[in-house]
């Protein structure tokens, strides 16, 4: 049970971190679409947006207006909406300024200067001085993307939603994966443990005529005890048949190696991936803790395309 919950928890909490991202990256995608945008179309956008701010187009023969140049009135004041100078505009440019100075000189008492990407912080506190507002795709996105058509979100987010969907899918494939390897290791780990554990009781149970008794110790401690007798005498509590099997299952699930198989009843052939493959060090220890198969004959197969021939070796003689 504990796999599965590693499994749901893996990929519930990719998905929860996907999800909580994708406005991010539909906002992103919004400001690089807008960033895009034809000059008149995005200027469009804009005096759209100063018209819920309670801005209104107007027009003054007495003021000629420059191409790109939209005259605003709020108030009773007019503002200009300026393209020029947006275009015209640059971090660390005096764009700003001279905008301004535009202003007065016309008897225009403020202005707008709108682009497509994002101004820095300090053009903000300049702006203020001169009378001037600025809108930018980054600072004023959410009232610009109340402004789009249905069509056009849904061209702008398809992109973003899509990949998040491609990528929860990716991360509940990673979160099966984990869980599986868990599941693997952990089984490999109790059968392991479990072998240890029988290999480690088999001696203190071939001894049931142990006596407590105080009158017979000293003729028992005489005779030769089946704890202090050779692993030969030693009865293993799984048939043969039996513990081969779980020998080569434990052989196969080593480092480097890649398959086991007993080609006779007292050969195992052992199929790995590195020719530096040591079986006296990894294998000799699983095939010595059992008296019935410690002289049992290793077929070392040497990895696909090595020049290394086939070994045989056995562990302990017959």
């Amino acid at each position: 049970m504990w796999v599965v919950a590693v499994f749901v928890l893996a990929g519930a909490g990719a998905s929860l971190y996907l999800r909580a991202r994708l406005p991010r990256e539909e906002r992103a995608a919004g400001i690089a679409a807008l960033s895009a945008m034809e000059e008149r179309d995005f200027m469009h956008l804009v005096l759209s947006l100063l018209h819920r701010r309670g801005y209104e187009r107007t027009y003054d023969q007495k003021l000629p207006l420059q191409p790109g140049e939209y005259l605003l009135e709020r108030d009773g004041q007019r503002w200009l909406l300026s393209s020029h100078y947006s275009r015209a505009y640059a971090p660390g440019s005096t764009a700003i300024a001279e905008f301004g100075s535009q202003l007065r000189q016309r008897g225009i008492q403020g202005g707008v200067l709108a682009i497509p990407g994002r101004f820095p912080r300090a053009a903000f506190g300049l702006a203020r001085g001169h009378r001037v507002q600025l809108i930018d795709t980054a600072h004023n996105w959410p009232e610009l993307e109340a402004l789009l058509g249905e069509d056009q979100l849904e061209a702008i987010n398809a992109p973003a939603q899509a990949r998040m969907r491609r990528q929860t899918r990716v991360a509940w494939s990673a979160a099966a994966a984990i869980a599986l390897v868990l599941a693997v290791v952990g089984h490999d780990r109790n059968r392991q443990e479990a072998q240890e554990a029988t290999v480690a009781a088999s001696p203190a149970a071939a001894a049931p005529g142990a006596s407590a008794d105080p009158a017979t110790a000293g003729s028992a401690a005489a005779q030769p005890s089946a704890v202090d007798a050779p692993p030969d005498a030693t009865l293993a509590p799984l048939p043969l048949e039996q513990r081969r099997t779980d020998l080569a299952e434990a052989i196969a699930s080593l480092p480097h190696v890649l398959a086991t198989e007993w080609t006779t009843e007292s050969t195992l052939r052992v199929d790995v991936d590195d020719d530096d493959f040591d079986p006296k060090e990894r294998l000799c220890p699983l095939l010595e803790a059992d008296p019935d198969l410690r002289a049992s004959r290793i077929q070392l197969q040497a990895p696909a395309g090595s020049t290394r021939p086939v070994r045989f070796l056995q562990c302990r003689p017959y």
